[in-house]
């Protein structure tokens, strides 16, 4: 149990405290990343992704999301469209739009849409006073072309814009990227899958109109991807068990603060510096059909093995094959439990293929 401070007045102590803190870990503090540029486009995409705990690098069996491996829209078979939303806590919202069709003879192209956002932000006046509300928006749309040189192998591209939408004295940045990828049928049941997803992918920003030309340009840069998979089906059993590997190499600024007393005068020198740093994630899934019309799945998604305990989040869902005899159609569902326990994701999509 921490010791009191008798001899401080009740409202010095946080002050007190808070300068310790500083003198003390102020290197640590400063070298912490507070996450990194796009973290709402690594989320998943969709319920069935996210169902099987997004190691869908390898996966092309029940519908087609080039999101994950720009390979996969060399699959599709005649046309597929697909609508997901997401009930969240905190305001926050993530929705997702995807169609992918054929070209014949053996290629096929993938385009969609995500989009997230956080409602409700209580702005004040430094006294206090309520004045309005905020909100942020981010959206991130892609388009994949995927071709099938050979019977075996598929190959993939994939362009990327971003888009973000935080405060209006804030120039809204605009991001371009991109994904390639290949996916290899190693036999009729087995599946492997690579891809390299967020080359040059970043936002730029100018802030010089909120806080001055000092913080005019800053470009933060999404974690570049580096993504294998494998997938294997046991259609005795209609059973679908997958899994993935990643490794992310990130870019972050650290900026470093200093007391200079060669002057004679106290001096505070400020420096900054990037550093480039590394971490993996493993993913496992699985998909089972227990009636004709019913499919269920569920995953497990590790976001950083070296912190397991708080980066691991598990889900669960279902897809349900509706009876209509013009097209097929499916109403999607999984339960995504946050990191961390922090709080929980129901995620719905209407599949349609026609």
């Amino acid at each position: 149990m921490k010791q009191k401070l008798p001899s401080l007045p009740g409202f010095m102590k946080p002050a007190l405290l808070a300068i310790i803190m500083s003198c003390f870990f102020a290197g640590d503090l400063m070298a912490q990343s507070g996450g990194f540029a796009g973290a709402y486009t690594r989320m998943g995409f969709g319920p069935r992704g996210m169902g099987m705990g997004n190691a869908m690098t390898a996966v092309h069996q029940h519908g087609v999301f080039a999101h994950y491996n720009p390979a996969l829209a060399s699959t599709v078979e005649g046309t597929q469209f697909d609508f997901s939303a997401s009930s969240m806590s905190f305001d926050r919202s993530f929705n997702m739009a995807n169609v992918a069709f054929m070209l014949p003879p053996n290629a096929g192209i993938n385009v969609g849409l995500l989009h997230a956002g956080v409602s409700d932000f209580d702005g004040r006046t430094s006294s206090g006073v309520p004045t309005e509300q905020f909100s942020t928006n981010e959206f991130s749309a892609f388009i994949a072309f995927g071709l099938n040189p050979g019977e075996r192998l598929s190959l993939g591209f994939s362009a990327k814009l971003f888009y973000v939408d935080y405060f209006d004295s804030v120039d809204s940045p605009l991001g371009f990227g991109i994904d390639i990828g290949l996916l290899y049928h190693a036999s009729s049941q087995l599946t492997l899958g690579a891809t390299v997803q967020d080359i040059f992918s970043s936002y730029s920003w100018n802030t010089s109109g909120l806080y001055g030309g000092s913080l005019a340009n800053r470009t933060d840069s999404f974690p570049i991807r580096f993504k294998f998979g494998a997938a294997y089906e046991f259609r005795d059993y209609d059973l679908l068990l997958s899994a993935d590997i990643e490794t992310r190499s990130q870019s972050s600024e650290v900026i470093n603060r200093s007391v200079n007393t060669d002057t004679g005068r106290p001096g505070v020198i400020t420096s900054r510096e990037d550093i480039v740093t590394g971490s993996s994630q493993f993913r496992i899934g699985s998909s089972y059909g227990v009636h004709e019309r019913i499919d269920v799945r569920a995953g497990f998604d590790i976001g950083d093995l070296t912190e397991i305990s708080q980066s691991q989040r598990a889900s669960a869902g279902f897809s349900l094959w509706l009876p209509l005899s013009a097209f097929d159609s499916y109403i999607d569902y999984t339960f995504v439990r946050e990191p961390e326990g922090i709080s929980y994701m129901h995620v719905f999509a209407l599949r349609v293929q026609l």
